[in-house]
């Protein structure tokens, strides 16, 4: 049946508006990453707690906004608390310093950890809660992780989680705030909900945006408090508290009801009388529920980066094949640490029942058949990217780099993020690569080191130094290389792509014919082989001469 002209013209103008909103949103993208110069930033804005300080960086900036992220630094106290909340979005953790314990609230997961009776929870039995006839001794939650110095963290999107410091110095923890990413259904604006305090607006320039939208609105008549009917006094409901976490803006006398409890409780839920923000302090620690001792795992991984700090460093041949193991039982030695981390690690929940491309066996299904959801309620959210035993390039000269993607963190591929870390030791440097499939964004952990970023013009729109606290994000096949400085350089590379490769500029080289290379920079054979074959194999390289080496001249 052939269309009216009506119905043509009408599919004609709805092709035209969505070819006209696809083609703005692709040019405002554009338009964001056109950068000439390139800076390294600082946190913009402070909150301090009486438990701990959080530092973000305003998510404005034009490096942020071409990326789709921005960072946020969180300072936690010994024996502090950071409340529970969450966010619309992916985040991913690293701990640049210290060691504690968080836990995560998984939608529809069951309860599976309870906690051992203690003599001090003995000693209240006396004040249990009754529900009929039974009696409430002990409490239950979903379980809680460890993590140190050195370990990524992965919390996905809206789920709720909370982190304690029971060591004896502060935590720092690096958050990437994926904000451009797939979860996140509303605007580009970073949004933290907690559930508990009256915590400080972390991000201002998010809440400044929001309220240039309200000026520009018309008014709207006041809304009546979620859950009363229409005709229901207000007296009868109850208005909402004055609080600035999640359940303030409820009715009291609504979430009385739906929580089965009475006022009193539901107000100090909505506004605690102390003046608790983001982070709190908690006298006595969670003696109970937490214990400072490690797992089997832990103490394991660290006896082995202790037995390895006191081994002499391995043989490093610049000019041939990198490693020059001792002899056969070096080799075997190491597939087999390898394989013993493989075997302690997790399997994650897509590698359990009903993950794909592969059958699970009898004790599996058994676990399926109790109820337990182990395919979505026992996913691995934490990895050590920073232990020495699992670098991907090494040079006892240099330093060593090492990376965690889908494959070997595979939570990342629903987050479609990777890390980097990599730790460069007095004047070493990373040579020329750079990143063929993702956006960079660096955070200086330790020491400071010269940077050099290489657009597509043959410019350089970065050559200075980035020092511990600052940012700088390298676009995507920008060009970059680092030199620590005389002190060493330790840093933590987010990448916007759960698969990020890299392509080393020495390893590219070496892969092109010399008839290509001789035509292409009119070298001559002698300097083609030199080019090609001289120096490492890895792309570590042990400086020789002064702090930061010879500099460009402009």
């Amino acid at each position: 049946m052939a269309l009216g002209p009506f119905r043509l013209s009408l599919c004609f103008c709805l092709l035209f508006l969505a070819s006209a909103c696809f083609g703005k949103r692709l040019e405002e993208r554009f338009n964001e990453c056109q950068l000439e110069r390139l800076n390294a930033l600082e946190p913009d804005h402070r909150v301090e707690s009486e438990g701990g300080i959080t530092e973000t960086w305003n998510s404005n900036h034009p490096e942020l906004r071409c990326a789709g992220v921005t960072l946020l630094k969180r300072t936690i106290f010994p024996n502090s608390l950071h409340l529970p909340s969450y966010a619309n979005y992916p985040q991913l953790i690293f701990i640049a310093q210290g060691r504690g314990a968080f836990g995560v609230s998984l939608p529809g997961c069951p309860v599976t950890h309870e906690e051992a009776e203690s003599q001090s929870r003995q000693d209240r039995r006396r004040s249990t809660v009754r529900r009929g006839s039974q009696e409430q001794e002990s409490d239950s939650h979903h379980k809680i992780y460890h993590f140190r110095q050195g370990h990524l963290i992965a919390i996905p999107a809206g789920v709720p989680y909370w982190s304690f410091n029971y060591g004896d110095e502060p935590v720092v923890a690096i958050t990437l705030l994926d904000t451009a990413n797939f979860d996140n259904q509303l605007d580009r604006s970073p949004r933290r909900f907690y559930l508990a305090g009256n915590p400080e607006e972390e991000h201002p320039e998010a809440q400044q945006e929001q309220q240039q939208q309200r000026r520009h609105r018309p008014q709207q008549p006041k809304r009546q408090p979620f859950g009363r009917r229409h005709g229901q006094r207000e007296e009868e409901y109850g208005e909402e508290e004055e609080g600035n976490n999640l359940l303030s803006g409820f009715g009291a006398q609504f979430l009385a009801h739906a929580f089965g409890v009475d006022e009193e409780i539901v107000r100090r839920l909505q506004n605690p009388p102390e003046e608790k923000d983001q982070i709190v302090r908690v006298e006595g620690g969670f003696r109970d529920i937490i214990s400072p001792r490690w797992g089997d795992e832990d103490e394991e991984e660290e006896r082995e980066e202790r037995q390895q700090q006191r081994q002499p460093p391995r043989r490093w041949d610049e000019q041939e094949r990198g490693y020059d193991f001792d002899d056969e039982d070096d080799r075997r030695q190491s597939r087999r640490g390898q394989d013993e981390d493989d075997q302690r690690r997790p399997r994650p929940w897509w590698s359990r029942p009903g993950g794909q491309g592969r059958e699970y066996d009898e004790e599996e299904r058994r676990h399926e058949r109790n109820g337990l959801e182990e395919t979505e309620c026992s996913p691995t959210l934490i990895e050590n990217i920073a232990r020495p035993s699992r670098a991907d390039f090494y040079n006892p000269a240099a330093g060593r780099i090492s990376s965690a993607n889908s494959l070997t963190f595979p939570i990342l591929g629903w987050f479609q993020l990777s890390a980097e870390h990599v730790l460069l030791y007095r004047n070493g440097i990373y040579s020329p690569h750079w990143n063929n499939n993702a956006n960079s964004i660096l955070y200086g952990i330790r020491g400071e080191g010269r940077i050099q970023v290489v657009n597509c013009e043959g410019n350089a729109v970065f050559n200075g130094v980035l020092r511990e606290g600052q940012i700088l994000l390298v676009p995507q096949n920008f060009a970059v290389a680092q030199q620590a400085g005389n002190e060493g350089f330790e840093y933590v590379a987010f990448k916007t792509n759960d698969r990020a490769t890299i392509s080393h500029i020495k390893q590219v080289i070496r892969g092109i014919p010399a008839e290509v290379l001789i035509n292409a920079f009119g070298l001559k054979n002698h300097q083609v082989s030199a080019l090609k074959y001289n120096g490492n194999q890895t792309p570590l390289v042990s400086a020789r001469g002064s702090q930061y080496g010879p500099q460009r001249r402009d």
